[in-house]
């Protein structure tokens, strides 16, 4: 698809969010450009940006799309680093309380905070690397209290 195409089609998004009261906002939207890096290094900054008649899109290294963030290579990594940074984050918090709440309740949050977010889309990290996994398998082996 070239990039006339695709702007026509953010412009068809705009026109059907329009007709449902809705604004397409720019500076909310992620554009990625998915490809090897380099299918990628021949594209230039300026190419990549896009432009439809509600202002510029610009493009980044990473897109997210719920708690799922994705690299221009489809690799992953980025998700694994904000996991685990988000994971890290509520374990250093669940362990500073660990003593003022029973075991079950320790396991539960650690289930609503840790294992769910591991959980969360595990079928994209099917074919992640060993390296990544280990990464991940440390995080859950940090929630043992």
């Amino acid at each position: 698809m070239g990039k006339s195409a695709m702007v026509d089609c953010i412009a068809d998004i705009e026109i059907g969010c329009r007709s449902h009261g809705l604004k397409l906002n720019a500076d909310k939207s992620d554009v990625i450009w998915l490809g090897t890096r380099q299918q990628l290094s021949k594209i230039s900054q300026a190419e990549k940006d896009l432009h439809p008649p509600s202002g510029i899109l610009r493009s980044s290294e990473t897109a997210h799309n719920l708690p799922v963030t994705t690299d221009q290579q489809l690799t992953f990594d980025a998700h694994a680093r904000a996991c685990s940074r988000a994971c890290f984050y509520h374990i250093r918090h669940i362990r500073q309380i660990r003593q003022f709440v029973d075991t079950r309740s320790l396991w539960l949050l650690v289930h609503a905070f840790i294992t769910s977010r591991l959980d969360y889309c595990n079928g994209l990290l099917a074919n992640w690397g060993v390296a990544v996994r280990q990464w991940l398998q440390r995080i859950q082996n940090s929630t043992v209290p």
